[in-house]
């Protein structure tokens, strides 16, 4: 009887292009787009630069590329690189129910696994569905219970899909798969503890994931062994990472080829934590439709599941207050409070300059929570929001789905507009049109050297 992480090794070897429903390559290729835009956004960032720096620090034959810069970096260190980009301004895609970052580990280990084997845009593609499959369905064995227990499932999760790509790319056979798999799984790694105070653990969760996982598969290839039962054990993943917790493990292996879970993934209209985008879209909806003076609102009440307040909502004082970018962009107040006061929530509102803003933060403090139970989370982030005004008149809004979820999504055309200004911030204009037509024509690449050459900017 083969193990869970053995029959998931199986699926994914038998995985052709040719399984990839049009549909799913069509999603595959749209957020690998936003997936490159948000780590080109980061690119120039302090953050990007100090990860940047300590993986050219670690050295070793430069083979693949970083983006938004003309240096190359080993495998295991660009797909490090660019995981960070990519997750780094919380501006990347989500699985809702599974609540994972889906890409922004996938799509880095898929660029560096594909570089460095000289692959072309169908394996590319194929591995990236597989990967972005993988790792919602590791999520959707038990939803939201990583973030219960204090884990962050970009990281724990992404670590077993980037293995997966790595292997597949790779032309892996089933068994040394399955020993990546057992290897990833002492790599699986992540806590939510930057919720505390705003620091930068959590962009280090979805490169060190690519780069785990490919790191794995690197073991795999040499022989290193890793346990089977590296799921469902009794010191697996879901045993020591959510204790007693009830979880289905059959979500891994039923279904593929019949039902493609990656199709619900969600795209981010605003560069900050899911969980407020909602919110952010039942303030601008009540301002345009009641148009009240900022001056006049008493309070503002948001009604949210309990399982997400611990993410956005506390400690109290720290999301009236937050003291870094970080600290904002889980800050629902302060969300809430950037769309009343500014008519916006963009990258710009997320400086050290802006989040200190008075009118801002004046109006956060007047916003509270209040728990609603009866909200759908985590299959939507939903919203719904009260505004108390001077005088005594009451006005609310819900937004049951949050928009950019599959069942409420941005347009193509939407997510081509924020690829392309998330990416001017490093590319010429030339060389983002370049990037944007080689993810179309990804099935017919030989190899992906003209995505990743206009992504490294410069002259490269």
């Amino acid at each position: 009887m083969p193990t869970v992480s053995e029959a998931l090794a199986q699926i994914a070897t038998e995985l052709r292009f040719e399984d990839l429903p049009p549909e799913v390559v069509a999603k595959a290729k749209l957020h690998v787009l936003d997936t490159l835009g948000v780590a080109l956004a980061a690119a120039r960032l302090d953050f990007g630069a100090a990860a940047r720096q300590v993986a050219e620090d670690f050295g070793g034959p430069p083979t693949c590329s970083v983006i938004g810069s003309p240096r190359r970096l080993p495998g295991v260190w660009a797909a490090f690189v660019n995981g960070v980009l990519a997750h780094g301004l919380d501006y990347d895609d989500t699985h809702a129910e599974s609540v994972v970052h889906v890409n922004a580990t996938v799509t880095p280990a898929a660029l560096a696994a594909c570089e460095e084997a000289n692959a072309g845009g169908r394996t590319f593609l194929t591995a990236v569905a597989l990967g972005m499959e993988a790792n919602i369905r590791l999520g959707l064995v038990a939803p939201g219970a990583f973030h219960d227990r204090g884990f962050h499932p970009t990281g724990v999760c992404g670590a077993y899909a980037s293995a997966l790509v790595a292997g597949k790319v790779a032309s892996f056979d089933a068994a040394a798969l399955a020993n990546a798999l057992g290897l990833a799984g002492s790599q699986a790694s992540g806590t939510m503890e930057f919720l505390t105070d705003g620091t930068w653990s959590k962009r280090l969760h979805a490169g060190w994931a690519a780069h785990g996982g490919l790191v794995a598969a690197r073991l795999a290839a040499a022989g290193y062994t890793g346990p089977r039962a590296t799921l469902e054990g009794r010191f697996g993943l879901y045993r020591s990472h959510l204790g007693a917790v009830d979880v289905d493990l059959s979500v891994l292996t039923r279904g593929w080829h019949k039902q493609w879970h990656l199709l619900e993934t969600s795209l981010k209209p605003y560069p900050c934590c899911h969980m407020t985008h909602a919110f952010i879209d039942c303030a601008a909806a009540l301002q345009q439709a009641h148009r009240f003076r900022l001056d006049s609102i008493e309070r503002i009440e948001c009604f949210i599941h309990p399982r997400e307040v611990p993410v956005v909502c506390e400690p109290q004082a720290g999301k009236h207050d937050p003291q870094t970018d970080y600290d904002a962009k889980f800050s629902l107040p302060y969300c809430v409070a950037s769309m009343l006061v500014r008519g916006h929530v963009e990258l710009d509102d997320f400086t050290e300059t802006a989040i200190r803003e008075s009118p801002v933060l004046a109006l956060a403090h007047r916003i509270v929570y209040r728990d609603d139970p009866q909200n759908d989370y985590p299959l939507h982030f939903g919203g719904w929001m009260r505004v108390h005004l001077r005088g005594g008149k009451v006005v609310e809004h819900r937004e049951p789905i949050n928009r950019g979820h599959a069942d409420k999504p941005l347009s193509d055309e939407a997510v081509r507009e924020k690829f392309r200004a998330n990416a001017k911030t490093v590319l010429s204009e030339g060389k983002i049109e370049q990037v944007v037509d080689a993810i179309g024509a990804l099935d017919h690449l030989p190899t992906i050297d003209s995505l990743t050459q206009p992504l490294r900017g410069g002259n490269s």
